[in-house]
């Protein structure tokens, strides 16, 4: 018997109220990685607990698993060098704000000038620098790609040193020539 101070059981179950759900969830999980994989430190290659942030050997902090972008230098720089003018390479690299800016500024030449700075500078920086800046693993670029990607780099550079000497050699050949 319940007194009249007792609420009256509800025999049914109350579910609890829904929750709305961030943006994030939207996504796909990234999986976790496999407790029986081995994990290698970044810095010294030693053998760590894939769950360690910074490795006991050398104390070097760890890139964890999901983080960063894991994009290509080589695809970043052949954007930057061919399609920068339009910002394509800061789509690419996830900084879509700049990508915008350089869209909106893409007329007056100056994003194409910078863009094709930006490429010579991903094609110098190196591989561990690269995966450090925009996460995911060191992944060696194979040198032919980046041989070409220098080649289109200095291609602008050294069609504008080929327009001076001609322009200095029709000069030189104008005085030669005794005409006046």
């Amino acid at each position: 018997m319940t007194s009249p101070v007792d609420p009256p059981a509800d025999p049914t179950p109350q579910e609890p109220p829904a929750q709305e759900t961030p943006a994030s969830s939207w996504l796909a999980p990234t999986p976790a990685p496999a407790a029986n994989l081995p994990k290698y430190c970044s810095a010294c290659g030693a053998r760590i607990d894939p769950r360690a942030e910074i490795c006991p050997k050398c104390g070097v902090r760890q890139i964890a698993y999901g983080q960063g972008s894991n994009k290509s230098r080589p695809v970043a720089a052949l954007l930057a060098l061919l399609l920068g003018w339009l910002g394509i390479h800061k789509f690419y690299l996830g900084d879509t704000v700049l990508g915008v800016v350089y869209l909106i500024f893409f007329w007056t030449g100056i994003p194409g000038f910078v863009a094709w700075i930006e490429g010579i500078i991903y094609l110098a920086t190196s591989d561990e620098a690269w995966a450090q800046k925009y996460g995911g693993p060191v992944e060696r670029s194979s040198g032919a790609a980046i041989g070409c990607l220098w080649a289109i780099a200095l291609l602008p550079l050294l069609s504008v040193i080929a327009v001076i000497g001609l322009i200095a050699l029709g000069s030189a050949a104008y005085v030669l020539s005794g005409t006046p």
